[in-house]
């Protein structure tokens, strides 16, 4: 294979990622409520400029909140203007598409079959699915990836320590991306630890005296630092201890759970653990990197909380990469089946090239979508929300009775639909969204344990501390939808479809 077919592995996997997530994703990318606030807000920012203060709920209106994930709400925000959804859903998936491509090329360039590595990393799209969403948690995947692919890098000796320094820019933009930066942090500081911990014991390291050191301990704080040179100053970093010390989200928000093998979702997180630990099991102990270790502690993460699934996912990817060849498993691969495995290794890329050349394709797929040419897959009106978990078949009835004054209406409504509302029409204000800084999880615990009763008192509570609600929008047969439906002489039902009902206060109530 010559210098330029060597690209070809990599962007054939590309493009069949992407048009499998793209089929896959159609509606499952759209089933968190975050995409459509995420928009909304960075449309706000690109037309009003920043704000620090809540511009769309009644119940906290003018409480400080500020949007700490600005770089990647405006982001969508510049791409839902071009196509909306649909673009959304194309740079979504091409960006995903890109980054798994990118490690299968990692894994086929040990000597492994295309076909075995492709294998291996379906295994962890299908571990990394149940968090894949349009939003900027998306940086949070790329950033950890990069990190840990830089880190082992430099530690397998295939780059000196100066190359972590490229992490620094990395930084300053997740940082205003994502808060997942603090887990990107936390590597680097475990990777650090690790490796003098190696050189202490004797062992190879990348951090040979004072100098590796210094130098480590400064790329670790200037990435640490930029998360203090964003648009709120401190405030961006402050808002991220505030989300990790919510201890009750995992009681109400299933991304905050922990991961259960009860749930069918978990079950490719726990074979890509298993096939990692055995790749690991392979080595000898005292061949151990800590890039290679690394994955462990965010097996730990994932199991701690769903959100981190994808996270695992990129890192098992990375390390069983690096590893495999020290395995004895490669040996006997090699011995047995030559034609999966070769230890001299393949001549695959993924370079600059590969990377300009998947994005003019999400760029081609903009282009057809802003013409609203209807094409599958990459064409307009491809993307759609699912009407059995989103109210799109009240939204014409929201959109008749959506109120004009400045102010807005005060519409009570799930937690789940708050950024719907939001987004589709923002007239309203809301009762609550998804933005767990901004409430608290007491609040929010209290909330959806009336909804789980006799949601009376707490309604009859919150109208006494918020004013009286004109509106509400409920989900179909639950706690809430029974109160306002009960209460026929006070509340006229709009319409109703198998997911939600909306309301509004009869005149003179």
């Amino acid at each position: 294979m010559n210098r330029h077919t060597s690209y070809l592995p990599g962007l054939l996997l590309f493009l069949g990622f992407w048009l499998l997530l793209l089929a896959g994703g159609r509606t499952n990318f759209f089933r968190d409520p975050g995409t459509f606030w995420h928009t909304v807000v960075g449309e706000k920012i690109l037309t009003d400029g920043f704000f620090d203060t809540d511009p769309y709920t009644f119940t906290f209106a003018g409480k400080q909140w500020i949007p700490h994930q600005w770089l990647g709400e405006v982001g969508m925000a510049l791409v839902h203007r071009v196509s909306g959804l649909d673009g959304l859903l194309a740079v979504s998936t091409g960006v995903l598409a890109a980054l798994f491509a990118w490690l299968a090329v990692r894994l086929i360039r040990t000597g492994l079959h295309p076909i075995v590595a492709t294998a291996v990393i379906g295994l962890a799209l299908a571990a990394g699915a149940s968090h894949f969403h349009v939003r900027p948690h998306l940086a949070t995947i790329i950033g950890v990836a990069v990190t840990v692919a830089a880190l082992t890098d430099v530690e397998a000796g295939r780059a000196g320590l100066r190359r972590l320094l490229w992490l620094v820019p990395v930084y300053l933009v997740w940082s205003n991306t994502h808060g997942g930066a603090l887990g990107g942090l936390t590597t680097i500081g475990l990777a650090g630890a690790g490796w003098v911990l190696f050189r202490l014991l004797g062992r190879p390291s990348p951090v040979t005296g004072l100098r590796d050191l210094a130098g480590l301990a400064a790329v670790g704080l200037a990435c640490g630092l930029t998360a203090f040179v964003t648009p709120y100053g401190a405030d961006i970093a402050r808002t991220w201890l505030d989300i990790m010390h919510a201890p009750r989200l995992p009681e109400i928000i299933r991304e905050h759970a922990s991961t259960s093998l009860s749930d069918p979702t978990a079950w490719p997180v726990f074979g890509l653990a298993a096939l990692y630990l055995f790749a690991l099991a392979g080595t000898r102990p005292r061949d151990w990197r800590v890039s290679w270790l690394l994955p462990l502690f965010w097996l730990f993460q994932a199991y701690t909380r769903v959100r981190h699934a994808p996270l695992f996912a990129v890192v098992a990817c990375i390390a069983i990469a690096d590893l495999w060849p020290a395995t004895r498993w490669a040996a006997q691969l090699a011995a047995r089946r030559p034609d999966l495995y070769n230890p001299a290794g393949s001549p695959a890329r993924w370079g600059v090239l590969s990377t300009l050349l998947a994005a003019l394709c999400v760029a081609l797929a903009l282009l057809v979508q802003a013409a609203r040419v209807e094409v599958p897959l990459v064409g307009a009106g491809w993307a759609r929300l699912d009407p059995g978990y989103w109210p799109t078949g009240l939204t014409a009835t929201l959109k008749e009775h959506e109120p004009r004054s400045a102010v807005g209406g005060r519409l009570f409504n799930e937690y789940i639909d708050g950024g719907f509302v939001i987004y589709h029409a923002p007239g309203y204000r809301v009762f609550v969204d998804d933005r767990c800084e901004l409430f608290g999880d007491d609040w929010l615990v209290r909330f959806v344990a009336a909804g789980a009763g006799d949601p009376a008192a707490a309604i009859d509570s919150w109208e006494r501390d918020y004013c009286r609600f004109e509106f509400a929008l409920t989900r179909t047969g639950s706690g809430f939808d029974g109160y306002y439906r009960q209460r026929g002489d006070v509340w006229e039902l709009v319409e109703e479809n198998p997911t939600a009902a909306f309301y509004r206060r009869r005149a003179g109530q």
